[in-house]
């Protein structure tokens, strides 16, 4: 549902959804500077021996998300990771770059009242309820079949797509 409702944004603002395979492009497992840096699903902070850069997991996925090209845009296998518009843009933007990557989400004790917020009206029983606890650890790994040796393919039980908009 989530990815039918932001192909419909996506073309009501005159663009198109385009998805790519991450297998191919693995951002969680690279750095701005091109090196592949290993990390387990438990790993929630970038650190890259080769060049030093830290950062939020997520937040590096992200950028590098803006590197990614297609050697063909309706199929999401021939999705790879440009490292070397990713490498300039971390030299450009060296400073920028490592305070982005360790931006918060969260809102700040020190905010005034309403600010930055946008007022929704309230819907009674529009949600359901949380029922489910957090968990005290972290997931699990995902498994992987032995012969992957990093070839773009289908995973038993993963969606292969990442969604780029």
């Amino acid at each position: 549902m989530l990815i039918s409702a932001v192909k419909v944004e996506c073309e009501a603002a005159g663009g198109r959804l385009v998805r790519a395979s991450t297998w191919s492009t693995a951002l969680s497992q690279h750095c701005m500077c091109g090196e592949r840096v290993k990390k387990s699903l438990r790993d929630r902070e970038h650190k890259c021996t080769g060049c030093g850069l830290t950062g939020k997991r997520d937040l590096v996925s992200a950028a590098l998300a803006a590197f990614v090209r297609f050697a063909d845009m309706d199929d999401p296998k021939t999705a790879y990771l440009d490292t070397t518009a990713s490498r300039h843009a971390q030299i450009t933007y060296a400073q920028a770059l490592e305070e982005a990557l360790w931006e918060s989400t969260t809102p700040s004790p020190n905010t005034l009242r309403g600010a930055g917020r946008v007022a929704v009206p309230r819907q009674r029983g529009a949600s359901a309820p949380r029922t489910a606890g957090r968990r005290d650890r972290a997931t699990p790994d995902e498994s992987r079949p032995r012969d992957h040796a990093g070839k773009p393919g289908p995973r038993p039980g993963c969606d292969p797509q990442l969604t780029l908009w």
